[in-house]
């Protein structure tokens, strides 16, 4: 699996949608993330890339074939393929593993500030029996039920719960939905 297709699926894995979802939801102004639209145009520079260097692998290899074939004799032309595919392939490296940080810049934004007085936090978290009340009707609404989906809804309702209480709502929607 090349590294754009690898880096493209993690995307997906952690925004819980495909990437044209994403690309429309950002298009259209949908997103609150501020972290998508960098995201985006990061890993449509890592898809071009991609196509790049497969296109210069190609390339080496047809040069490569025709020297194999005493068409040729290992000429520059191949060595210029050679250096091409070397250089395209860590500039992929490379922006794939800015897309990778992005991802974790994204995480660490999703995480409640440390500074936050515990004070505030108990006056705004909702109840258990609240929170899965809005945790059902946010399910009901998911075409599939994980946890990045599931805190992508009630964050759009004001809900800011840890990832442990998360956890727990996931895991006890899902014993309901199992039991009907």
């Amino acid at each position: 699996m090349s590294t754009a297709i690898y880096t493209r699926r993690l995307v997906e894995h952690r925004y819980g949608r495909p990437l044209e979802e994403l690309q429309r939801g950002n298009a259209s102004g949908r997103s609150d993330d501020p972290v998508l639209p960098i995201l985006l145009q990061r890993l449509g520079g890592l898809a071009q890339t991609g196509a790049d260097a497969r296109s210069a692998r190609r390339n080496l290899d047809a040069a490569w074939q025709r020297c194999r074939s005493g068409e040729h004799v290992l000429d520059d032309l191949a060595l210029r393929y050679a250096t091409e595919v070397v250089d395209l392939e860590r500039q992929e490296q490379t922006e794939a593993e800015a897309v990778w940080d992005l991802l974790d810049v994204r995480l660490l934004l999703d995480r409640p500030s440390a500074q936050r007085p515990s004070a505030y936090r108990a006056a705004h978290a909702p109840d258990d029996e609240d929170l899965l009340a809005v945790a059902r009707e946010v399910a009901a609404g998911l075409q599939r039920l994980n946890r990045e989906a599931l805190r992508r809804g009630l964050r759009d309702r004001g809900i800011h719960i840890s990832n442990r209480r998360l956890g727990a709502v996931l895991q006890r929607l899902r014993a309901e939905s199992a039991s009907h």
